[in-house]
């Protein structure tokens, strides 16, 4: 389709796209950066290392001459996308989470990060976007302004029907991080999570130790290891260890150290000089087995670790801890067996994503498609044999990318969390432009979006705060403060002081905010909740019969059915029993709220 005889403006949502129009664009960014790319590597040699923006052009290159790998996936423009970019590989990671999804929405907003707020304007600006990519938007709020923009819901104030103003959610860093935002936004909006894996190196007793060690080398120092494909632990057999230690040591010796303007520099300042405290907190805790030949050097004047290398059997409990810079954890281990003590932790699970084998490993096998708790974490194209995930062709902008493990990537919709590699592209119009298209109403749906103008923003603060203070693991039971029983379902029985209480009739409220059902709440449930907690400061002064009247007013709405009006009745019970009980249903709820402790349930209800 033309979009210039279609009738749509160049990025109005939810109209089709045409595929040859988004590739001549990909292209012609592709052509500006291979034609300007010594302009380009002096840019980015301010930030990193002359080996990685090698490697991140190459890969941004690679992903904008080849997207008609993923050409299905542009079919309809999406809305509007958030994105959160990480502090490494600034052009790559630009490419796939801000300017592809351009590609595809009507508008992409994003901060800076804090680390690159000395380069990436100029980058920008040396990439011409604002004129290439008129829809991408560059945010200079603070972190909650930013935050609280782009969370709000669209409401129509006829029919009080909402819709989120971001469609997509696209994140890259801690799985702790993720957890929080993905409670600000919408549960409709697709929040894409990109985090870390442990990634760790396994080195078998049949392995080349040379080129095992050279992997290593690659992946540690690349970035200095600040990448979320970096490896947490490299598991080295016995029966090499001593040639395997050795060989890494001379080559730690022959690494350069310095500022990033020397090519051949692969060790330079660290993005977040404030890191190195964190890092040398680790590098003490493992004093004991510092290895001899690199005492952990930090130039504090640089913001430089020098390359560090930590030797810790694997007996003595293996490393989950993500470092984030050139340390190396190279962790014995004596037959392939004694390979479950790490990668059958509990810890290994939550950021499962590759394993880099070098030689043969039965046990290593044996986990492809292996179900652990129920999940499976390995699939056959996680196992990497002599290779490693930064290697030509193992991670590609066109191709899903990440891990099993909820903290190694996912996505998320609808209040569903699905933990698996991913795609941008792909997840955008899997989730959001796919359902879409398939909605017969689409033409009279995006043409009503004009009625939804009145914008609503949440309470960031409550929320980041009730995601800090009330998430817990999905397998863990969530605290409860107090128990209450239905005494008139009770046997009634003289003489007996205990009797027994039927599960039933149990009712638990819960220790904290229900954080997960209070960023679900639209405007109207949170004006009909805030009538409630006015309403039970006067619970002493008032009948049971007026109580229930009062109760039962608060959602209903004159002029309108009484089935409608029942319905919203039910809605705002659900989110009481949500909020109180963690659960869609509970006791009858006006005598249940005339009787229990009043701070505990007005600190429920405080939304």
């Amino acid at each position: 389709m033309n979009r210039k005889n279609s009738g749509f403006s160049p990025f109005e949502p939810y109209t089709p796209l045409t595929f040859q129009e988004i590739n001549a664009k990909a292209h012609a960014l592709a052509d500006f950066i291979e034609s300007n790319r010594e302009e380009l590597r002096n840019i980015l040699l301010s930030y990193e290392s002359f080996e990685v923006v090698e490697d991140e052009t190459d890969r941004t290159l690679d992903l904008l001459r080849h997207l008609e790998e993923n050409s299905k996936y542009f079919r309809l423009r999406v809305g509007q996308v958030t994105a959160f970019l990480p502090r490494n590989q600034p052009l790559y990671t630009f490419a796939c989470f801000v300017i592809v999804p351009a590609l595809m929405a009507s508008e992409v907003h994003f901060r800076v990060p804090r680390s690159m707020r000395h380069f990436l304007p100029q980058l920008m600006s040396f990439l011409d976007i604002s004129n290439r990519f008129p829809n991408i938007v560059v945010s200079n709020q603070t972190r909650l302004e930013f935050l609280r923009t782009r969370s709000a819901i669209r409401m129509n104030p006829l029919t009080e029907e909402t819709v989120p103003l971001t469609d997509v959610v696209i994140f890259t860093g801690s799985s702790s991080h993720a957890n929080q935002l993905r409670h600000v936004f919408d549960a409709r909006t697709l929040f894409i999570s990109n985090g870390a894996g442990h990634n760790p190196v396994v080195v078998s007793s049949d392995a080349d130790v040379g080129k095992a060690v050279e992997s290593v080398l690659a992946l540690q120092l690349y970035n200095q290891g600040q990448d979320c494909s970096a490896p947490n632990a490299a598991l080295v057999h016995g029966d090499i260890f001593l040639a395997f230690r050795k060989a890494l040591r001379e080559s730690i010796r022959s690494v350069k150290v310095g500022q990033y303007r020397d090519k051949t520099t692969r060790v330079g300042p660290i993005s977040e000089p404030k890191d190195l405290v964190r890092v040398l907190d680790l590098i003490l805790d493992n004093q004991e087995f510092l290895d001899s030949s690199t005492p952990g050097i930090i130039r504090a004047g640089e913001s430089i670790l020098e390359p560090t290398m930590i030797c810790k059997p694997l007996k003595l409990g293996g490393n989950y801890t993500e470092v984030f810079a050139p340390v190396f954890f190279i962790q014995e281990y004596e037959k392939d067996a004694d390979l479950s003590v790490y990668f059958e932790d509990p810890r290994y699970a939550l950021n499962a994503m590759f394993v880099t084998v070098y030689g043969s490993s039965r046990y290593i096998e044996s986990m492809i498609d292996r179900s652990f708790g129920g999940k499976i974490l390995q699939d056959r194209a996680s196992i990497l044999y002599d290779t490693h995930p930064h290697a030509r062709g193992i991670e590609r902008g066109t191709e899903p990318y990440g891990g099993y493990g909820p903290a190694a990537s996912s996505i998320s919709i609808h209040g569903k969390v699905m933990s698996k590699p991913t795609l941008p592209q792909r997840d955008i119009w899997e989730w959001i432009a796919r359902p879409l298209l398939a909605r017969k109403d689409l033409d009279a749906y995006r043409s009503g979006l004009v009625h939804y103008s009145v914008i609503h923003h949440k309470n960031v603060e409550k929320l980041l705060k009730l995601s800090q203070d009330t998430l817990y693991p999905h397998d863990m039971p969530t605290p409860v403060s107090a128990t209450y029983v239905d005494l008139h379902a009770l046997p009634k029985e003289k003489h007996r002081r205990y009797v027994e209480a039927d599960e039933k009739h149990t009712y638990h409220l819960l220790q904290k905010p229900n954080a997960e059902s209070v960023t679900r709440l639209q405007p109207s449930d949170i004006a009909h909740l805030r009538e409630l907690r006015k309403l039970l400061r006067r619970r002493s002064s008032l009948t049971t019969e007026k109580f229930v009247e009062l109760l039962y007013a608060i959602p209903k709405k004159s002029g309108h059915a009484k089935r409608d009006n029942h319905r919203r009745q039910l809605r705002f019970f659900q989110h009481i029993y949500q909020l109180l009980l963690g659960k869609k249903n509970g006791p009858r709820l006006a005598q249940f709220l005339k009787d229990i402790d009043l701070r505990a349930v007005q600190s429920l209800l405080d939304v």
